[in-house]
């Protein structure tokens, strides 16, 4: 054991240790991470950063002699809103050997990524899930069978000090998971699945409101929903990526109703929460890259959900509505759209009805009222997700990834993003969820 590490646990007023089944939640503070974390303007992760953080990890878990090296499905991969780096741990336990395969996620080492303070937001939001949510939720599912396929990665340690955020998790790459590569959209095996999952998230948050109400207004407070007060930034992104959009339709049936949509914007996403049925603890930015699945046969068989910053208080029928509009064709969704929500919400029966949650009185006739009402705001947001994810938002501090060098490249991401956004625009209006006509 280093003197650091003596010295650290002196200071035990820093340290909040919470166990649940096999995971174990480390609270590490200022005193110990304070020197090598608290450079507001780090350019690159070194390591002795790393070192640091890991020997919370080996100290928890009793690991000696141990050695770690970075590895390479993204290497050090810079995300919208934080730093994730791979790594392989080799130590010694009194059993033996131990591999540990982690994940590293890391405030952005970029401080005008903190300037608006979205980011802050996003890892107290996911923070809160690793350390708190998700533990209950694993307690729950261990008492009912129909949850029993939920996945959460374990979690090793977290810190949320400002500028210094870090949660350590388990790669969940190594236990088989991967993501979706072969198209931009998935595939029924994969949606069905999906559904299922997003199912049993919003059904575990309904059984904790029943279960642990202190936890629940917790989660009440910390995730709380989308509205000006809370995040001005993001609906100020929401309403100039509107205006782009409307740029892009200028000379269509559509223009007006980016205009009109813009215009209500405020309150088309707050109806998300003020105006429907029911409300539970959503994940908010469910789509294909936050979806992991492992496979048996060529055949996707489980899937992980990750990536909990956006997590927040809202309608459920947002995110069954979000995943679809983002993940699928406008084909697709005319051979499978009622199939899936009628999947979605029969998992989601099925779940409450085992739990015995008499509390939920959710009725299918109530959830496709709030699709109808949730239908503006899903366009909203999705809007913004598919301009910046075509590659055309190439300004501000959140930028696309694909650089669009040449004329003919701008030309066609334009092209690809107008077709995704007509049919999208299309079909809601078909089901009643988005009204072109109100332009």
């Amino acid at each position: 054991m280093t003197a650091d590490v003596r010295s650290y646990l002196d200071f035990q007023k820093h340290v909040i240790f919470a166990t649940c089944k096999d995971l174990l939640m480390f609270y590490f503070r200022n005193y110990f991470l304070g020197a090598y974390l608290n450079e507001k303007n780090m350019e690159s992760i070194n390591e002795e950063y790393i070192t640091k953080i890991l020997e919370c990890v080996v100290f928890e878990c009793k690991i000696e002699k141990w050695k770690y090296k970075k590895e390479t499905f993204l290497n050090i991969a810079q995300n919208y809103f934080g730093v994730i780096i791979p790594i392989s741990l080799i130590g010694h336990n009194i059993e033996g050997e131990v591999v540990l395969n982690l994940v590293l996620k890391l405030a952005p080492t970029d401080e005008r990524y903190r300037v608006s303070g979205a980011v802050t937001i996003f890892f107290a939001k996911e923070i809160f899930v690793y350390s708190s949510v998700l533990p209950k939720y694993q307690d729950i599912q261990n008492n009912i069978t129909t949850l029993s396929g939920f996945v959460v990665p374990k979690c090793f340690c977290i810190n949320n000090d400002y500028c210094m955020e870090v949660i350590v998790m388990q790669n969940m790459c190594t236990e088989g998971y991967h993501p979706f590569t072969k198209d931009i959209f998935l595939d029924i095996e994969h949606l069905l699945l999906s559904v299922k999952c997003l199912a049993q998230f919003h059904a575990l948050s309904f059984i904790l409101r029943e279960q642990d109400t202190a936890l629940y207004e917790s989660a009440k407070s910390t995730c709380v929903p989308l509205h000006r007060e809370s995040n001005k930034r993001f609906l100020d992104i929401l309403k100039d990526r509107l205006n782009k959009g409307f740029v892009k339709f200028s000379n269509t049936q559509y223009a007006a109703l980016f205009q009109t949509l813009d215009k209500d914007c405020e309150n088309i996403v707050e109806a998300m929460y003020k105006s429907v049925n029911e409300t539970c603890l959503c994940h908010g930015d469910i789509w294909k890259e936050n979806l992991l699945f492992k496979y048996m046969d060529g055949h996707p068989i489980s899937v992980c959900m990750i990536d909990y910053q956006t997590t927040r208080m809202s309608s459920p029928a947002f995110d069954i509505l979000y995943l679809i509009i983002t993940a699928t064709t406008s084909h697709f969704r005319r051979q499978h759209f009622k199939q899936l929500l009628d999947t979605y919400f029969q998992t989601l029966e099925e779940i409450l009805r085992e739990a015995n949650v008499s509390s939920i009185t959710y009725s299918r006739q109530m959830f496709e009222e709030d699709l109808r009402i949730v239908g503006p705001a899903c366009f909203c947001i999705a809007n913004t997700a598919i301009w910046l994810s075509s590659g055309l938002q190439q300004e501000g501090h959140v930028r696309s990834k694909i650089i669009l060098d040449t004329e003919q490249k701008r030309e066609l991401a334009t092209n690809q993003y107008k077709t995704r956004i007509k049919n999208i625009i299309d079909d809601l209006n078909t089901y009643g969820y988005l009204n072109v006509a109100m332009s």
